[in-house]
């Protein structure tokens, strides 16, 4: 009778921040086809053209794990394509919302630093909300306010992709919850942020490396497995719970963020303000003007589409603006 050979040792995973963004890896014969299949099947989209392989490349290994993938993948990115076509998403970076600076006195959330693998840090802080000034605020506008953000965070992926010329399209994200309490728990407060979460699962997937959730209490806990039903299991895997001890939250996140490149409020070193939407600034972007424009030698696909097609801008320009409802609802 032979004896079975001793199982291989299983090899520690290394620390996080020693090997290159899982996200850098060259695609397979498989998402290279399903790439080209996407491009060929929406070249008549003009959404397809501003759209950066960095965004297809998301959708195909963001849908892979469905039980039909390559059916998910066509529908989940075409549906993205029309939303902004039909939402004029592609402008989004060149315009600042309404009211986008009361959207940054409620909604706390700021990009702020690099974790260790060079992809940004976002924060939020959820139990700064006020859930009534939410509700007067309008949804309509914290939308507008969120997709702003999630523009600016793609846009910032895009530019540090072609600064370290390796694909960048994930990011690491804090929640901070100190503050939160039962005023938060009601169905107006969690309904709204929702509609968020689904703007990003939507339109933004696979675009989370890790979560972290701190100064977790009872209360928040108890909403979250309400809401916890609309998150992917996927999602769920990245995201690491925390309580108040604030030592503790500090040596968990500084496993994936240098200490410096953390904010002082929550124990680290970085001294530099924190800011809200509207406040970045990409340096292929013209900003003398309001809306902002593409400088003449940006490389973006969304300037190098406007540059090729500037008959569409023109008749953008010539088209009658529609009559919107004033205020009162008369006309």
């Amino acid at each position: 009778m032979f004896s079975s050979a001793p199982a291989p040792a299983k090899e520690e995973p290394k620390p996080y921040g020693t090997e290159a963004p899982l996200e850098s890896k060259e695609l397979t014969d498989d998402e290279q086809k399903l790439l080209t299949e996407l491009r060929e099947k929406n070249k008549d989209h003009p959404c397809n053209a501003t759209t950066s392989d960095d965004t297809v490349i998301r959708f195909i290994r963001g849908y892979c794990r469905e039980k039909e993938p390559i059916k998910t993948t066509h529908e989940r990115y075409t549906a993205m394509l029309d939303w902004r076509k039909e939402q004029k998403i592609d402008e989004v970076i060149l315009t600042n919302p309404p009211s986008w600076e009361e959207y940054n006195k409620h909604y706390k959330a700021f990009i702020y630093g690099r974790d260790k693998l060079g992809r940004p840090v976002c924060y939020e802080q959820l139990g700064k909300l006020e859930p009534n000034d939410l509700v007067e605020f309008g949804v309509d506008k914290l939308e507008a306010g969120h997709i702003r953000f999630m523009e600016e965070l793609t846009k910032l992926k895009w530019h540090i992709t072609r600064e370290k010329k390796t694909l960048v399209y994930k990011h690491v994200h804090v929640i901070d919850l100190e503050g939160f309490g039962w005023k938060h728990m009601g169905s107006k407060f969690y309904g709204t942020i929702k509609k968020i979460m689904g703007i990003d699962s939507q339109f933004y997937p696979e675009t989370l490396q890790k979560l972290f959730v701190l100064n977790a209490s009872m209360t928040f806990r108890t909403l979250w497995s309400v809401v916890s039903g609309w998150v992917h299991p996927l999602t769920k895997q990245r995201i690491t719970m925390l309580g108040y001890d604030k030592a503790a939250n500090l040596e968990k996140m500084k496993e994936f963020i240098d200490e410096d490149q953390i904010p002082e409020y929550l124990g680290g070193k970085n001294k530099e303000p924190m800011y809200g939407i509207c406040h970045m600034k990409f340096d292929d972007i013209d900003y003398k003007k309001d809306p902002a424009s593409w400088k003449p030698d940006a490389e973006d696909p969304r300037a190098i589409y406007k540059r090729e097609h500037p008959e569409e801008e023109k008749k953008a320009e010539d088209k009658p603006a529609e009559d919107k409802p004033a205020e009162d609802g008369t006309k």
